[in-house]
C-alpha cells in the first residue's frame, strides 16, 4: 500500500476514471440494477482503480444490464467478453471492474471488504449517490439505511 500523500495524488490522477466508473454505474441504474457501489481502489489494488458491484435479479436481468453496457461503452462492431460463472459475472474494463451478483452471491464474497481504506460510492434507485468514507462503512452492513443528505448521517 501506497502512503496517504501517495494515495492523495493518485486520487486526484484518478478523477477521470472514477466519474467513468460513475458514468457506468447509472447505467446499471437505468437497468434497475440494486444496490449500486463503486468502490475507489486507486492506490490500493494493483488491477483496476474502481470497482463496480451490483445486484442483479436473475440471469435475465443480469443479462440486460450487460447489453445495456455493452451499448453504452462498445464502438460499432466491437463489443466485449465479461466472464460469467455460475451466480457472479465479471467485466473487465482495464482501469474499471465490474461485478454483477445474483441472488445470495455478493454478501458470500464481500469484495469490497479486500480493500478496506477505499472510498464507497453508495447510490439509491432514483441514481443518487453518497459517499461512504472507511470508517462510515459497517452502516452499510448493520442494517442502518445511508441517509443520501450530505451530511454525512445515517438514518436508523
Amino acid at each position: 500500500m501506497g502512503s496517504t500523500t501517495d494515495r492523495k495524488v493518485r486520487k486526484e490522477e484518478m478523477s477521470d476514471t472514477l466519474a467513468r466508473a460513475m458514468r457506468l454505474a447509472e447505467v446499471l441504474l437505468e437497468k434497475k440494477i440494486g444496490d449500486v457501489w463503486v468502490v475507489d481502489v486507486a492506490g490500493l489494488c494493483g488491477y483496476a482503480d474502481c470497482l463496480i458491484l451490483g445486484d442483479a435479479e436473475n440471469e435475465r436481468h443480469m443479462q440486460a444490464a450487460l447489453e445495456g453496457l455493452d451499448q453504452a461503452i462498445s464502438l460499432p462492431g466491437t463489443g466485449f467478453s465479461p466472464e460469467r460463472g455460475g451466480r457472479w459475472t465479471l467485466l473487465d474494463l482495464d482501469d474499471v471492474v465490474i461485478d454483477l451478483f445474483l441472488p445470495g452471491t455478493r454478501e458470500i464474497y464481500r469484495l469490497e471488504d479486500l480493500y478496506s481504506d477505499a472510498t464507497i460510492y453508495v447510490f439509491d434507485p432514483s441514481g443518487k449517490s453518497r459517499r461512504v468514507l472507511p470508517e462510515e462503512r459497517l452502516a452499510l452492513y448493520s442494517g442502518k439505511k445511508l441517509d443520501m443528505r450530505e451530511t454525512g448521517s445515517l438514518s436508523p
